[in-house]
């Protein structure tokens, strides 16, 4: 029996390690003080107030803070102090320099402990009047803790972990309708019979439904990240379209009681359809700026934002969702399979 059933097996068993370890481990420390707070002059000494996130700072712990302009310029704080279990107060002083020739992924501010690893997120720094003379440092920052963390990206926060759930979801529903439209292309090589139609109709239900989902917990996401549920984003705009044009492939199979005149036509349907879905998810919002990840001026996940940590539950979260997928699929061709036979039954009756 689990010879047979085995991939049904593994479909649960990545799901639910998805599912489970993705809202369980926690993320790494990480620094939420606003753009506001984290902004510096140059040329002078200044105070500087910094709020982290899951890290909390006792009194003699040894903390590292540093400015990092370049590479090989690292400014180390003058004075660190514990002001309240998260919050630090620091004294820094940068020398006088043009702050438009401090080229990405620069300026940064870094926040390093042995407990928590290190920390760090944009600076702000603006031309000052002062003239002060400093010279950098070469500390090094504290090694990354043992254990799995995931990464603290600012504004994402814990909704990095939809990325288990949300993204997984839009690459099943491309697979799945993949597989539905070359049902569709044998249905209409074949020309008799309903089997391959049968498994269009049933592939294209679980696609359509992951892509649903995808629209929901992508609203979700937007919700926390943007600040409303549909914010008419040109990718929520071109991944509703793209949905909205295989619920018509359902309303258009509803049309025609002939089941061969509707295994063709709604074949037909299905490979343009599926055509329709390349230049909606993945042309058009590259070609305009947009806030999702993937479009123009607004890249996917970098090496950094996509690290070890989330690759080691992203890619089973997708091989699981597909799986799963293929399990619903196989349990509604069964259904479609059966309705003829049932509606026969039930004239005899």
């Amino acid at each position: 029996m689990l010879k047979k059933h085995w991939w049904k097996a593994l479909a649960a068993v990545l799901l639910f390690y998805s599912l489970s370890a993705g809202l369980l481990i926690p993320l790494r420390m990480g620094i939420v003080s606003d753009k506001s707070s984290l902004s510096l002059k140059t040329g002078q000494s200044q105070s500087l107030d910094v709020w982290v996130y899951n890290g909390r700072f006792e009194a003699g712990e040894e903390v590292q803070a540093r400015i990092l302009l370049a590479e090989d310029q690292v400014y180390c704080a003058q004075k660190i102090e514990i002001d309240k279990p998260r919050q630090l107060k620091l004294e820094v002083a940068l020398p006088q320099l043009e702050p438009n020739k401090i080229k990405a992924p620069f300026p940064l501010i870094e926040i390093s402990t042995p407990k928590y690893g290190t920390a760090f997120t944009d600076l702000y720094i603006q031309k000052g009047e002062g003239d002060l003379a400093v010279e950098a440092c070469q500390s090094e920052p504290f090694a990354m803790t043992a254990g799995t963390n995931f990464p603290f990206l600012n504004i994402l926060e814990e909704s990095i972990r939809n990325l288990f759930y949300h993204v997984p979801m839009w690459f099943g529903m491309m697979f799945i309708l993949l597989l539905s439209v070359i049902a569709s292309i044998k249905q209409l090589r074949a020309g008799q019979g309903l089997k391959n139609d049968h498994w269009a109709t049933a592939l294209a239900t679980v696609g359509v439904t992951y892509g649903l989902l995808g629209l929901v917990t992508g609203a979700i996401w937007a919700k926390h990240t943007w600040g409303a549920y549909w914010s008419w984003d040109v990718k929520q705009n071109t991944s509703a379209v793209a949905v909205l044009i295989y619920l018509a492939y359902f309303v258009l199979r509803s049309s025609f009681e002939d089941p061969d005149k509707r295994a063709r036509i709604a074949a037909t349907y299905n490979i343009f359809a599926f055509a329709t879905l390349i230049p909606l998810l993945y042309v058009v919002p590259r070609m305009v700026d947009s806030l999702h990840p993937g479009a123009e001026g607004n890249p996917a996940f970098s090496s950094y934002d996509l690290d070890s940590s989330l690759r080691l539950l992203f890619y089973p979260s997708v091989l699981g969702w597909i799986i799963f997928g293929l399990w619903l699929a196989q349990i509604c061709f069964r259904v479609y399979r059966l309705q003829p036979k049932v509606w026969e039954n039930q004239f005899r009756d």
